[in-house]
């Protein structure tokens, strides 16, 4: 399931950039790399916030 959703993740993002970039034909596989790699950044970054909460904090203040 948590698949699905970063794939999901990653489909809304390579769209929204090529939109941005006005739509050009034949640059898929580069907009889906660079939603891959901003998504995956924006995991890594979550997951380095989350390693420096104090124990019992959870996402509770979020």
């Amino acid at each position: 399931m948590a698949d699905q959703s970063r794939e999901d993740r990653i489909r809304q993002r390579a769209y929204e950039l090529w939109e941005r970039e006005g739509k050009p034909d034949g640059a898929d596989l580069r907009f889906w790399e660079k939603a891959m790699d901003e998504i995956d950044e924006e995991g890594r970054q979550k997951d380095s916030s989350d390693k420096r909460q104090p124990a019992g904090m959870g996402s509770a203040g979020a």
